[in-house]
């Protein structure tokens, strides 16, 4: 993903003694508000529990402006103070977990599912099911929002992941913009040109501890008909489905359609190249678009964005979304869920969206029929988000299936077959032992 430099500043509070037993984080931007409403007091105030929102510092900057005003009006609106902290991506858990640690976590914070889901399986969250029932969410945020216990997070965007095709290449070759696993190879082979710096496909498969290249093999695998785990915590990837996946992936990288370096790349990798133009295909979040319309207008003109390919036994696109989640050591968890209710409101919930430029897709019913989302470069979107399934699918979301992920096992198996020179079935084997050893199953 397209990383962004943040500014960090200082954290002031500027709220009175009373208020301030919220959360102070040295290291991230931050939004304080008396919310004094007309002809309220300060004692009126000072009595109030702050209401503390920690958030993700966005890539598009609009997005926390827009918040920041809407957080600044629900407190004058309810003569709640408020305080909205803006934290970079890359240091919002660490914060998040040393607040846990010292019992004085923000009441509300928006972060991404996974994230969530473990917070969640520490005991730390408030069951919003309350909440989540008189709000209707489509039945694929129903699916992100949901862990064993309960419902501990509520679905705020989607970030779905699509496919970028440089169409002007597919067209020269007179190739179809490719909608299946084995037109993605069948049309790369047509358009590969790597003698003059250009490769079909760009794929990332390092082992650098994002997410970008695991999802795309459970995309791979899954729509193979294969299965890592099952619902039950069963491990089942030792099949000729799988099997048949792990040879499609290596041999993107065997036969030369993607560059010599992808099979260490990270999740920058596929970003870059797409951007200067050496590769033609990518997988990637709306990051990439965002890109494009800002510094590189010809290459987005001669783009396409369309869903993730299927396999013959469908189409699985793994990604999640951003989400609220309430922390039940917060000092306002009642303001915060009362703010949370609010904010799916029409007219706020659909400019912020369409302010987002594709990047997020709605996770509440009654926002996919609109002219933004019928403009091409958005529908691909769209389409995407309705696909979309958690990362572990089928398996539960806990603490073993997220680590099973996070530690890249299907990247590291293609490698071995890539790199290594592996017997696929050997790494295979391999790779089903490296799970049992994850769940701690023989």
């Amino acid at each position: 993903m397209l990383k962004r430099t943040f500014t960090v500043l200082t954290v002031i509070s500027m709220l009175f003694a009373s208020a301030g037993c919220g959360p102070k984080d040295p290291g991230a931007s931050s939004s304080s508000s008396g919310a004094k409403s007309t002809g309220a007091s300060a004692s009126s105030n000072a009595s109030a529990s702050k209401l503390v929102i920690w958030d993700k510092a966005e890539f598009n900057k609009d997005y926390n402006d827009m918040v920041k005003v809407r957080i600044e009006q629900f407190g004058k609106d309810n003569n709640v103070p408020v305080e909205y902290v803006v934290i970079a991506p890359n240091d919002l858990k660490a914060k998040l977990l040393a607040a846990i640690e010292g019992k004085n976590p923000p009441d509300l914070v928006v972060t991404d599912d996974f994230s969530a889901k473990q917070f969640a399986g520490m005991d730390q969250l408030v069951d919003v099911s309350d909440i989540a029932g008189k709000i209707e969410f489509t039945d694929a945020a129903k699916k992100m929002s949901m862990v064993k216990k309960g419902n501990f997070f509520l679905p705020q965007a989607f970030l779905a992941p699509g496919m970028y095709v440089r169409k002007d290449k597919w067209e020269a070759k007179g190739a179809k913009i490719p909608d299946t696993w084995q037109e993605v190879k069948d049309t790369a082979k047509l358009v590969n040109d790597p003698k003059n710096g250009f490769y079909a496909l760009g794929f990332p498969m390092g082992a650098s501890g994002g997410g970008d290249a695991e999802g795309m093999m459970r995309s791979l695998i899954l729509g193979y008909g294969g299965v890592p785990v099952d619902k039950n915590n069963k491990i089942t990837i030792n099949s000729k489905e799988t099997l048949e996946a792990l040879k499609m992936a290596a041999s993107f990288y065997k036969e030369s359609l993607t560059p010599p370096a992808a099979v260490t790349w990270d999740d920058s990798g596929n970003n870059n190249a797409y951007l200067a133009g050496t590769a033609g295909l990518i997988m990637n979040s709306g990051s990439v678009m965002t890109a494009m319309k800002k510094d590189k207008p010809d290459l987005m003109n001669n783009t396409v964005v369309v869903p993730f390919p299927a396999g013959p036994k469908g189409r699985f696109i793994p990604g999640g979304g951003n989400v609220f989640a309430i922390f039940k050591n917060g000092k306002n968890t009642e303001s915060a869920k009362k703010f949370v209710a609010a904010f799916y409101d029409k007219a706020f919930y659909q400019s912020l969206i369409e302010k987002m430029n594709g990047m997020w897709q709605p996770t509440v019913k009654g926002f996919e029929d609109t002219e933004f989302w019928k403009k091409p470069e958005n529908k691909g979107w769209l389409e995407s988000s309705k696909n979309i399934i958690p990362n572990t699918y089928p398996a539960e979301s806990d603490d073993l299936s997220n680590k099973a992920f996070s530690e890249q096992l299907i990247v590291k198996a293609v490698q071995k077959i890539v790199v290594n020179n592996v017997d696929p079935q050997k790494a295979l084997d391999e790779l089903e032992a490296d799970f049992k050893k994850v769940y701690g199953q023989k």
